[in-house]
């Protein structure tokens, strides 16, 4: 892969580039409802800290401690909430991410993540202390998240109370569910030998091991520790751990999950009820009062994070600073060009598998710049008006003002070329906020679903109305899809009337596309729109697919087979990988996006100003 022209032209540039270096560093702002969150860095590891207000602690503070893979991408929003709630209620409170899960720096290829993910939790809990004032604090985790806080107790005197969130509490249990999981993705079982590779999680034979040893029934606690489990089922599992530490002197309170499913629930359609933390509330403020006290502030860690290859540090930007990016920029002087890398459906900002992460930093590599950010009520972005802590839809919501701030704070700073990448859903909003925002001048659209959102539309139909008849043709003779149509999870007629809806959409567009070739019309489609407005502006396209996505099928409505219709256009190019699914599950996957992307950057002239029409590969030429 060459190296983008860009770091040569920067280290010409000299005084320019280095002006690049300085940032807008954000400091304390308001979340909704009043709670402050200042981003962190303890050591190596990014997090968030909550207080009441812009100098208030208090003697008992909360670490949250996440789960893994897809529990920590559903809760982001929710623990968000909950870290909120509990600086409202006078609980300073922190959630970070472990060493190598999101904005924290990799761990280092001889790097042990279980244990390092314990002795990261130390870290937060030592430095949550010392910025806070608290005497005391109070462990919190979701899934494998509450593992780790369990086990931080036993080699702690500070812990008042631990809150157990839908706990693994033996690890086998755990580590077989992601042995599931990572199959399912996989379309293979990966021999134990081999070790685990799932979203962030890349576990060797003895990592598994150490987790699988792991068994809650034997945690130690002291006398008179406060303990909540909060559990979606009862379980004689779940009880014999109630009595195993309640034999030790623990106060164990039992209770549901009622309230508290939004925590771990992949929610694409609605904007949702958000989880009800009334419960696990009342029991903190019952078992562990907590007093105001000044916060600390000596105890602040640097603004920004530096390792070999890129710096990051956080920024707030938009209306009333609501909204959050990570700026990834290269560690030595480097050129006027910066990513913007959106969310990808609604997961927050580092993706599915660290992939907003993964990108930004390789762009780093070869002297890009780039600002993972989230969009208005995702990830960590407020939400808009009246909807603070609302988790906003995946396609209705326009996010054009969110695209045009995160462009206006990368100007301000001196990036003159600006690109936006986006995969899925994060295409969508890609493509239409660049029609609104002259700045961007280069587009990297990554399994694009769809052209045009109508109001009421619903993930599942446009997904059946996008999909051509023939792939339902192959599923006639799979048994699991037979068993979806008995159980009541697989709707006929849904289909029926999605596929209807597709044919009277390929005829609607027949005839706009024949008027359109005859001069009877100019262009009518969005899709033709867009990419007639973006090719008069200069800029350049890359549509990246997986083999048999449906956005293929969306492409070849717009512009005919293997885009036909964009062929002759400089500026655009088409590409279909065979090595690719949809969200670029496995770190190959990944690698080989990255690379194609790169490479259409590395394309982009590094003279002149705005877009340019560039040398990339042409629309149409494609690999299946």
């Amino acid at each position: 892969m060459p190296v983008a022209r860009d770091i040569i032209a920067a280290q010409a540039a000299g005084a320019q580039a280095s002006n690049l270096v300085d940032s807008h560093v954000p400091g304390l702002v308001a979340g909704a409802g009043g709670p402050f969150m200042r981003p962190v860095w303890v050591g190596a590891c990014f997090g968030w800290l909550h207080t009441k207000d812009a100098t208030t602690g208090g003697d008992v503070a909360a670490l949250i401690c996440p789960g893994l893979a897809r529990d920590r991408l559903d809760a982001h929003h929710s623990l968000r909430l909950l870290a909120d709630a509990l600086a409202d209620a006078g609980y300073p409170a922190m959630r970070f991410d472990y060493p190598g899960t999101g904005d924290s720096a990799d761990l280092q290829s001889d790097g042990e993540p279980w244990q390092n993910w314990q002795r990261s939790a130390h870290a937060a809990v030592d430095w949550l202390r010392a910025t806070t004032g608290a005497t005391r604090v109070i462990l919190a985790g979701l899934r494998v998240g509450a593992t780790l806080a369990a086990l931080a107790v036993e080699q702690r005197d500070d812990v008042a109370a631990l809150a157990l969130l839908a706990p693994a509490l033996r690890g086998r249990s755990y580590i077989q569910q992601l042995q599931m999981e990572a199959r399912l993705q996989r379309g293979e079982a990966a021999p134990r030998s081999e070790g685990l590779e799932f979203h962030e999680v890349q576990f060797d034979a003895a990592t598994i091991n150490r987790i699988a040893e792991v068994d809650l029934r034997e945690l130690k606690l002291p006398p008179g520790l406060h303990v909540a489990m909060f559990m979606q089922a009862a379980s004689k599992l779940g009880n014999d751990c109630a009595d195993a530490w309640s034999g030790q002197g623990a106060k164990v309170f039992s209770a549901g999950f009622a309230g508290l499913e939004p925590l771990l629930r992949h929610n694409e359609e609605t904007e949702g009820t958000p989880p009800d933390f009334s419960e696990l509330l009342a029991w903190i403020r019952r078992t562990v009062p907590a007093k105001p006290v000044p916060l600390l502030p000596l105890a602040w860690p640097e603004e920004s994070l530096a390792q070999l290859g890129w710096i990051e540090t956080p920024q707030r930007f938009g209306p009333g600073d609501g909204l959050f990016g990570m700026l990834c920029r290269p560690d030595r002087p480097h050129g006027d060009m910066a990513v913007i890398i959106g969310n990808i459906g609604r997961d927050p900002h580092y993706g599915v598998a660290r992939f907003g992460v993964e990108f930004a930093r390789h762009l780093a590599a070869l002297g890009i710049a780039s600002l993972r950010i989230d969009f208005a009520g995702l990830g960590d972005s407020i939400g808009p008006p009246g909807k603070a802590d609302v988790l906003t839809s995946m396609f209705e919501t326009s996010r054009d003002v969110d695209i045009s701030a995160a462009a206006a704070m990368l100007a301000d700073i001196g990036y003159r070329r600006i690109a936006m990448q986006g995969i899925c859903a994060g295409a969508y909003h890609t493509l239409r906020g660049a029609l609104a925002e002259p700045r961007i001048g280069t587009l990297l659209l990554v399994n694009l679903p769809v052209f045009e959102w109508h109001a009421g539309d619903t993930v599942d139909f446009v997904y059946r109305r996008t999909m051509k008849p023939g792939r339902y043709l192959t599923r006639l003779g799979n048994i699991d899809d037979w068993k979806r149509v008995a159980r009541g999870d697989f709707h006929v007629g849904e289909v029926i009337v999605a596929q209807s809806a597709r044919i009277w959409q390929r005829l609607r567009e027949g005839m706009l596309r024949l008027a359109e070739r005859q001069g009877w019309l100019p262009p009518q489609s969005v899709g033709r729109l867009a990419m007639a407005a973006l090719a008069q502006r200069g800029v350049r396209t890359l549509f990246l697919f997986s083999p048999d996505d449906n956005g293929i099928d969306a492409m070849e409505q717009e512009f005919g087979r293997d885009a036909v219709g964009l062929r002759g256009r400089a500026q655009v190019a088409y590409h279909i990988e065979p090595q690719l699914d949809h969200l670029l599950s496995t770190p190959a996957m990944r690698r080989a996006a990255i690379q194609i992307m790169a490479q259409f950057l590395g394309d982009w002239p590094t003279s002149g100003t705005g877009a340019a029409a560039g040398h990339g590969h042409p629309a149409g030429r494609s690999t299946r």
